[in-house]
């Protein structure tokens, strides 16, 4: 009897072809647009039989979340050479921000279908495994805030996965208002998130007038 693969080995097989086959997708999309790709011409190109493909992947979106999981983790390393880079809080901040403008603006035509799959599979991912690489910016945020907390910058009377959480919902609610308005520009949206994020929404103290 032949001896079956180890886990290891298999695992392995199965992240091959979850690559090969998003890579593929996407590949598709450029060439001929996301709406018209099907998943059975993404089965035919990637060269899986289609009940596979389903087995991976029960949706197109669930493809393109793939891809762009993995394209985030690819350029996870220079990202964090970005941060590493001397700076404020503000200014690691604003860097990151201005990095992910840059992308999301280069995915933009994706951006949606992406998101409507990870609203329907919060629940999910919630559960996942906690070692997993981040698939978004808030455990990038929970780094820098826990540095800036550490370093007296910021206030450390909660931790910094609550702040973190409160952060990427700002970040968030600016990637919407951006997606839903093309007239606005992403970067100047991130700005005003982060800004509302170290200065709190409260109006300035007057500024008292000397007595001559």
């Amino acid at each position: 009897m032949p001896l079956l693969p180890s886990p290891g080995r298999r695992e392995r097989r199965r992240t091959q072809t979850l690559d090969l086959v998003a890579t593929t997708a996407m590949q598709l999309f450029e060439s001929q647009g996301y709406e018209a790709t099907t998943m059975e011409q993404i089965a035919v190109a990637a060269d899986v039989a289609k009940g596979t493909l389903y087995n991976h992947f029960p949706t197109k979106e669930a493809v393109l979340a793939h891809w762009m999981h993995l394209t985030l983790a690819a350029d996870a390393p220079r990202l964090r050479e970005t941060l590493d880079a001397p700076g404020t809080f503000a200014e690691k901040l604003a860097r990151l921000l201005d990095a992910s403008a840059q992308w999301m603006s280069a995915h933009r035509p994706y951006l949606l279908p992406y998101f409507r799959h990870r609203f329907l599979h919060i629940d999910s991912e919630t559960a996942a495994n906690t070692d997993e690489a981040p698939r978004d910016l808030a455990g990038v945020f929970a780094w820098l805030i826990s540095q800036a907390q550490q370093e007296g910058v910021l206030r450390a009377d909660l931790p910094a996965e609550h702040f973190a959480s409160l952060l990427h919902h700002l970040y968030f609610g600016a990637l919407m208002r951006w997606l839903t308005a093309p007239d606005r520009h992403l970067a100047t949206e991130f700005s005003a998130a982060a800004d509302l994020f170290l200065r709190g929404a409260l109006a300035p103290a007057p500024t008292r007038s000397r007595r001559p």
